[in-house]
């Protein structure tokens, strides 16, 4: 961002980069809103990506074209209710955000977090993790793990997020749900917090594919 400029938006919210051809990929940023001068985003580094391999390749100076605010992932301010975050991947991005911005004003909710990776590694943020259980010491995490082994983590789910949820037997009616991944995932997510109670308007979602985003 130029010196002295700062930016304006909601924690769960997120950017679109524009590419020269036109299109635009969507990043949540993983920052808080009081930490404006400049974005932090989680970008998974996928083979043969056209941007994932070119943010490799920057370098200081260089410029993007970004847009932003967009989405609707946000906390209300007035809502007490416990609250649920499934997020895969990257899609932990949004989440932090989130939950940093809720711990800066020292939000008081019940917190339950489902993490999903392929494996250990993906888990990418355990130092974050750890700052929360400080400030909400009763917070819920499940790590799920879909694709290895889940020895030597704690608490770890061997499956997919959507699974984990299931596998809690939580009744979700009076509790507001965010899903934060793939369309894939965020879908599934879906399914399965209806059939564990969440009323649809409760459950909230962004979700983002790895390629172009059409443009009107």
């Amino acid at each position: 961002l130029p010196a002295g400029q700062r930016v304006r938006f909601e924690a769960g919210q997120y950017l679109q980069v524009r590419m020269e051809d036109g299109s635009a990929r969507c990043y949540s940023m993983a920052n808080p809103p009081h930490e404006n001068d400049g974005v932090t985003l989680h970008i998974r580094h996928v083979p043969g990506g056209f941007f994932s391999s070119r943010v490799a390749d920057l370098k200081p100076g260089d410029t993007l074209n970004i847009e932003l605010p967009y989405g609707h992932v946000n906390l209300r301010p007035e809502d007490s209710r416990p609250i649920v975050f499934v997020a895969g991947g990257t899609g932990f991005a949004p989440v932090k955000s989130l939950l940093d911005d809720m711990a800066r004003r020292k939000v008081e909710r019940e917190i339950t977090l489902i993490w999903g990776a392929r494996e250990a590694s993906g888990l990418y943020m355990g130092t974050a993790i750890d700052k929360w259980r400080k400030q909400w010491p009763a917070l819920r995490y499940v790590p799920a793990l879909s694709e290895a082994p889940v020895d030597g983590l704690s608490q770890a789910f061997a499956g997919r997020v959507d699974e984990a949820l299931s596998a809690l037997q939580m009744d979700l009616r009076g509790r507001v749900v965010y899903a934060c991944g793939s369309p894939a995932m965020v879908e599934a997510v879906r399914r399965a917090a209806l059939r564990a109670g969440a009323d649809a308007a409760d459950i909230h979602a962004d979700a983002f594919v790895s390629g172009p985003v059409a443009t009107g």
